[in-house]
Formats: structure tokens, sequence, C-alpha cells
């Protein structure tokens, strides 16, 4: 038998009174996540939203992706037609998709808050992995050039070919410099510098040669200069080049393809000859008795220089007390701080302010397309900047080419970045030294505040 107690009326107003606190309460306990669901969120957290939102949005616009999946599909073009053969037996698709990858992990610092981004690295990874294909390993390099063979007559049998002094069985090392733009050198012992150098200055001297460059002012102000004048001279060498002097000479709109006494070889089996690449804009100088390679392009109004030469031969110009550049580097009163220059105008984006011609990221888009990477990346965003002349950016282009074509090795000492590298910056009104992430830390603890701010108001 069950007895149905009754609540009195008075308990049951109480309960329905407690229940409706509770249902308040709990109401006031997630009003904090107002933002997921209705009413609508307070007009300061849509600010902080929107602000993010146009930030990320101005992030994806930065990043570099086109340029890595422009060189996934040169890639995988060249492994479809056979021109990639990868070391150990491994698959031409898998170098393809790895430099894709590696392009993109170059690119981390300007893509990473792109959702795009992530979703794109982590598909081309699940992918590579599904197919058994290494993250390390080789890639494909779009600016090497194809061995089509020797440029030069060589052979052992030929006179004055050059013979290392060094044990038979050691192959000869070899050393490279270049320079270009603002200018930019890249001296023997790999070492990178932006120089001011105005005037005539010596690159490479010692008992065989001397090449000497003249650099002049790029715009009527300004510390910008770049090599108007080129000339290489051949000192005498009876039995393998000259009873006297031989002079190539370069300047402005005129790119000679002989040397100035009208020949385009001299000594037995043309032991020093020059060779037209491309009438007017590239020749190339080979002396076989010393096996040094030089190449000389001009690049609108301006000249690049790249120089292939024995290690031997270039411990003979250590011993010359000529500052050459090539040798001992620009002396540090001419070195201009290029990493300190875009740090302090990255800031800038009104280009009626300050004494920029381009924007950072205006320069950063235009250097990208021209596919340089590291050190020529750099050193095209500095002169897009300091002269306006996208002139200087197929100047980068072509020497990245020309010191990959006389030393292939050179490829594999690359990062393949294409992004200022994440120096500290000089706050432009504060003189503060901020990180390149001070921005994505700032909108998190704007959010964090205004969180706080509305749950204690509420």
């Amino acid at each position: 038998m069950f007895v149905v107690l009754k609540q009195p009326a008075q308990s049951r107003v109480y309960r329905s009174e407690r229940s409706s606190a509770s249902r308040a309460e709990l109401a006031y306990e997630w009003k904090g996540m107002a933002f997921l669901s209705y009413p609508p969120m307070p007009p300061i957290l849509s600010f902080v939203a929107i602000f993010i939102l146009v930030y990320l949005v101005d992030t994806s616009n930065a990043c570099g992706m086109q340029l890595c999946y422009d060189r996934w599909r040169t890639a995988q073009t060249a492994a479809e037609n056979g021109l990639i053969k990868p070391h150990n037996g491994e698959k031409p698709m898998c170098v393809a998709q790895r430099t894709h990858l590696v392009c993109l992990i170059a690119e981390e610092l300007n893509c990473r808050t792109n959702l795009q981004y992530q979703m794109t690295k982590r598909g081309i990874i699940h992918k590579m992995t599904n197919s058994g294909c290494n993250e390390f390993g080789d890639i494909f390099n779009a600016t090497a050039v194809i061995d089509r063979g020797p440029l030069w007559p060589v052979g052992e049998n030929l006179i004055c070919t050059f013979r290392s002094k060094s044990a038979e069985k050691t192959p000869i090392k070899y050393q490279h410099c270049g320079l270009f733009g603002d200018p930019h050198l890249r001296t023997f012992k790999d070492e990178f510098q932006t120089c001011k150098v105005k005037g005539a200055w010596s690159l490479v001297q010692n008992n065989h040669i001397m090449i000497m460059v003249t650099n002049n002012p790029v715009k009527d102000h300004g510390a910008a200069t770049a090599t108007s004048k080129l000339t290489v001279v051949i000192k005498k060498n009876e039995d393998c080049a000259s009873h006297d002097f031989v002079t190539y000479r370069a300047r402005t709109d005129n790119l000679p393809g002989t040397f100035e006494n009208g020949q385009s070889d001299v000594g037995p089996d043309k032991s020093v000859a020059i060779r037209v690449m491309d009438p007017g804009k590239h020749v190339e100088i080979y002396l076989r008795f010393i096996d040094t390679t030089i190449r000389v392009r001009q690049i609108g109004r301006y000249f690049t220089f790249a120089i292939k030469m024995p290690q031997e031969i270039v411990e003979q110009s250590v011993d010359d007390d000529t500052q050459q550049l090539c040798v001992q580097g620009c002396p540090e009163q001419e070195q201009i701080n290029y990493k300190k220059y875009l740090a302090e105008k990255r800031k800038i984006l009104d280009l009626h302010v300050g004494d920029i011609a381009m924007t950072s990221d205006q320069a950063s888009e235009l250097c990208r397309k021209s596919q340089v990477v590291d050190f020529y990346f750099d050193s095209c965003v500095f002169d897009l900047m300091t002269t306006g002349d996208k002139n200087f950016t197929i100047a980068a282009h072509q020497l990245v080419e020309d010191l990959t074509a006389l030393t292939p090795g050179i490829v594999k000492t690359q990062e393949n970045r294409t992004y200022l590298t994440p120096y500290e910056e000089i706050h432009p009104s504060s003189g503060c030294r901020l990180k390149s992430d001070f921005i994505p830390w700032t909108c998190a603890l704007a959010v964090l505040l205004c969180f706080l701010f509305d749950q204690r108001n509420s």
C-alpha cells in the first residue's frame, strides 16, 4: 500500500523560485561564453575579433604558398619527363613532394597563422608517408643548368692545361666569388656582405690575372652604388697566354665579345678565350692554364660578376697586399648593415615617408617571384627598397644561376629561405626592440584582457 503525500503550496512555490534562481545563476555562469551563442557578443569583443581576422588575412596574403606550389609543379613536370634522377633508387615524385614541403617549411614564418598553409603542409607530409618518401633528401633545383658538355677545348693532352700541385688522386678544390646589385658580395670564403665601395676597387689580383670594378651611384642621392665598369687583365705569360697583357673591358651599354686587341682567344690551343653567350648581355672568359672561369652579365645599366677559381690560385691572391674584395671582403668602413636597414624600414608603409622606393612587402613579393633565396633574397629586397629598380631582381636571380652552374655543390648549402630573417626590429616610435612575433602575442593578450573585462562587468 502506497501513501501519496501532497506538498504544501508554499513548498512548491519555494522550489519554483529556487529553480528559477538556479537557472539565472547558471546563465550568469556561462555568460562569458556568449561569443558561442545567442545573444550577440559585446561590441568590444566584436572589435577584437575583426582585428584578429584582418591580421590573419594580411598574414596569409604575405604568405608564399603560391611560390611553393609553382616550384612543386615545376618539379613534378621534371619528374614526369625523367629529368629527376634521385639517389638510392628513390621515386622521382618523392623529390617533387619534398621540394614542395621544404619550400613550405621555409615560408613558415610568414604562413604559420594561415589555416590553408597548415592543412597543405600536413597533407604533403601525410602523402609522403603513405608513398614511402623520406622528408630528408634531395630537392629539385629549377635553376640548375643541364650539363651539355664543355664549352671550351679540354683534355690532358692540350698544352697549358692546369694541373694541381696536390696528389693526383685528390680532386681540385674550387672557390667562387660573386658581385651584383647595390653591390652585394660573396667572397671566396663564402662570406656575405653589402657594401658602398664607390669608385674603383680590385676584386682579384695574383700572378696571372687582375680584375677590377668601378661602382657609381645608382641615384642622385643616397649611398646606393652599382657596378658600371669591369676590367679583366690577363698578365704576360709567353707560354700559355701572350707576350703582352691581354685586357677585356666592359662599360655600361658596351659588353664586347672580344678582348681589346680584337681577338677572341690567345695562347696555344686557345688557352685563353672569350665566348659570347648572349650578345650584349652575357660573356664568359676561360683561362685553361689556371682553370678559371669568369662570367659577366649586363642587366639594365649595371653588371654582375661571378668567378670560379682553384683554391691553389686563390691562395696566391692572399699574398698580395692589395685590398681585394673577393679575397678580404669589403673594408669595415665600407660595409652596410643591410639587416639593420631592413629592420628600420620594414615598418614604413607610406611611400611618401622616409627614403625608401618600395615597401618591404612589395619588394619581398617581387623577390619571391624571381626565385632567389637566402642572402640573395635579402639583397634583392634591399635593392628594391633603396632604388626601386626591378632589374636588380633579375641580377640576383642570374647570379644565383651563374654560381650554381659554376659550382653545382653550392645548392646543398642553401636553406631556400624566401622571407626576411626574424632578427630583432627597432620600433619606430619608442626605440624598444621587438621580436617579429610580437603582434600575434599582443593580439592574444588583448583577447584575454577583453574576455576578463567582460566577465567582470557581467
